[in-house]
């Protein structure tokens, strides 16, 4: 479409695809009335004014090719010169001719018209500018012919009909961006989810817990911040429930990361070894964009803070990286007392995201994928994921 032309956001492909095909039924038309109209020249009384007639739908038809607009008003001249042409047919054929059953001038040319409303106003306005063409037809003949109410009837629906599809698109082209911006808005809170139990949320359930051991004031403070880790986790995992837009921190609209410098996702891991953690790796470099090694290392650091929280007393954990063909596996194991079976599914069902969101969304999100297995002798925790992904295409 080009400037000018009043498609609305509820204008997709489909609607586009309309116009399209209206600019090429346009001169396709013209053609068959030009040369349907050479074939009865015999016939015609004035054959000259035909020509006039037939000049200006071509100048129109040229016109339209040219400016291409889509506008109410636009359209209304169109459809004035398409009736105008029907009814000019009595300067063209004699009253005989006409009474029986010669073809108008302008023949199919006004159902483009016709089309064109309707796929600008819906149903009702394609019906509308088939009735104008109807009456036309009608103060032409007089007396309507069976041939001319079967044209009128099927102008008629075709107007309502191409109306209704028009319709029937632009709802589904609500619908679809609907469905978009609620995924969007939903992937965000999940996002910030994220950052929230890797911040907030751990640390109000360290001040729960320690409020608890020492007792006293400290406790009841345990108990509010326990109260508030609660309400918290209600809030965030609260379902998106209307449309939503791409809205952020203060109402910012929400845009992709950049995609930033590449990392070597080892040297990212090392720093998070220590006296209870160790970093094996294969000894070569393993370059990721900045985003998506950042998730992984995140998701890692919530296994990590797993084994801190869960495992026990003295527990230690092993973080081994590998290339496995075009995918980078990290697994994350500890020596530590497992869990108890079911366990993870009582998290997920109590909405805690420590590994529901922070480790299974962040590694879905980068197309991979965690599978979290666990016993008495310790819990392995193994993260795979492309090492290449569409948010960092093009990146050398």
């Amino acid at each position: 479409m080009r400037r000018g032309d009043p498609v609305g956001e509820d204008d997709g492909r489909v609607i586009v695809a309309f116009w399209s095909a209206l600019d090429l039924l346009r001169p396709l038309v013209l053609l068959y009335v030009v040369y349907q109209y050479v074939q009865r020249l015999p016939e015609v009384q004035h054959p000259e004014r035909g020509w006039v007639v037939l000049g200006v739908l071509g100048l129109w038809t040229v016109l339209t090719l040219i400016v291409r607009r889509r506008t109410r008003t636009w359209l209304a001249v169109e459809l004035f010169i398409g009736a105008a042409a029907v009814i000019a047919s009595a300067l063209v054929d004699s009253p005989q001719a006409i009474a029986d059953g010669a073809p108008t001038v302008p023949g199919m040319w006004p159902a483009a018209t016709v089309l064109s409303w309707a796929v600008l106003t819906g149903p009702l306005g394609g019906t509308a500018a088939a009735a104008v063409i109807a009456i036309a037809d009608i103060v032409l003949i007089g007396t309507p012919s069976d041939l001319t109410m079967h044209n009128i009837v099927i102008l008629l629906l075709l107007g309502a009909l191409v109306g209704y599809c028009a319709e029937l698109a632009r709802d589904g082209q609500r619908a679809s961006r609907e469905a978009a911006a609620i995924k969007a808005a939903s992937m965000e809170r999940e996002r910030l989810a994220r950052s929230v139990h890797d911040g907030v949320l751990q640390a109000l359930s360290y001040v729960h817990r320690r409020g608890l051991e020492i007792g006293g004031d400290a406790a009841e403070l345990g108990r509010l911040a326990a109260e508030q880790e609660r309400s918290l986790r209600d809030l965030i995992r609260t379902p998106i429930a209307g449309p939503a837009l791409r809205r952020g921190v203060g109402g910012a609209t929400a845009t992709a990361s950049p995609t930033g410098s590449r990392i070597d996702l080892p040297s990212l891991l090392a720093e998070r070894a220590g006296e209870a953690v160790s970093v094996v790796d294969t000894g070569e470099p393993l370059l990721m964009s900045g985003p998506r090694a950042r998730e992984v290392d995140a998701a890692v650091g919530a296994a990590l803070d797993n084994v801190a929280r869960h495992a026990g007393e003295g527990a230690r954990a092993w973080i081994l990286v590998e290339k496995i063909e075009e995918d980078v596996m990290v697994t994350v194991r500890d020596n530590g007392r497992g869990m108890a079976p079911g366990r993870l599914e009582e998290a997920r069902e109590e909405g805690r995201l420590g590994v529901c969101s922070s480790i299974l969304g962040r590694m879905e999100d980068l197309g991979g994928s965690a599978e979290i297995t666990t016993s008495a002798s310790g819990t392995r925790v193994e993260l795979r994921a492309p090492i290449r992904g569409r948010d960092d295409e093009g990146d050398a």
